[in-house]
């Protein structure tokens, strides 16, 4: 398995409902919540497709939360890339996270980043296909989980920007990324794999 998108696709493949949510692993202190909050809307709003979370992720300090100094890559990385190149999504509070809950009909047309770029490519590719109007945030309180050392985020981050530098490239607004920024492998959509 080729990393966290990867798990993901293959998760699809055998999944049987009609509603799916993805939530991280490693989160600590996990309720409830997240999963019922981010498929009410899906089942209560029809015109609904994508939901992603949002939550305040405090950065913890010898066990003392320490602010909101959480999600270094989102904030200094994703975010500034979005209101960059995809203005229209500039507003999504969390594009890295990994709660995410969607109809299946929708997973099934995007292909799957493999490794860290898959949340960011899969919040490009649904707003591709479902518009804003068939999107929404849901707010998850607070999220927990460990937090790894700024020297070790460099590799996400680079990650993150190959795969939106990969979307560009597949629109025609950018050239092939230079050596050493090629976009993670992809699953295709696996409705492109189905025998009809």
């Amino acid at each position: 398995v080729l990393g966290k998108g990867d798990a993901m696709w293959r998760a699809l493949s055998v999944l049987e409902g009609e509603l799916v949510c993805f939530l991280d692993a490693d989160t600590e202190r996990f309720s409830a919540h997240f999963a019922t909050g981010l498929l009410g809307p899906l089942v209560c709003e029809p015109q609904l497709s994508f939901l992603k979370g949002f939550y305040r992720r405090p950065l913890v300090h010898a066990a003392e939360p320490a602010g909101e100094g959480g999600g270094r890559v989102n904030h200094l990385t994703a975010r500034p890339a979005l209101a960059l190149f995809y203005p229209e999504l500039a507003g999504v509070l969390q594009p890295l996270a990994g709660e995410v809950a969607a109809r299946r009909e929708l997973l099934e047309r995007l292909p799957f980043v493999t490794g860290y770029g898959v949340e960011i490519a899969m919040l490009i590719d649904a707003w591709r296909a479902v518009g804003l109007e068939g999107m929404a945030q849901v707010d998850l309180d607070e999220h927990h989980n460990p937090h790894q050392p700024l020297s070790a985020l460099a590799g996400m981050a680079r990650t993150v920007l190959a795969t939106v530098a990969g979307r560009l490239e597949q629109e025609g607004r950018l050239e092939r990324p230079g050596e050493g920024a090629e976009a993670p492998v992809e699953r295709p959509a696996l409705a492109s794999l189905r025998v009809s």
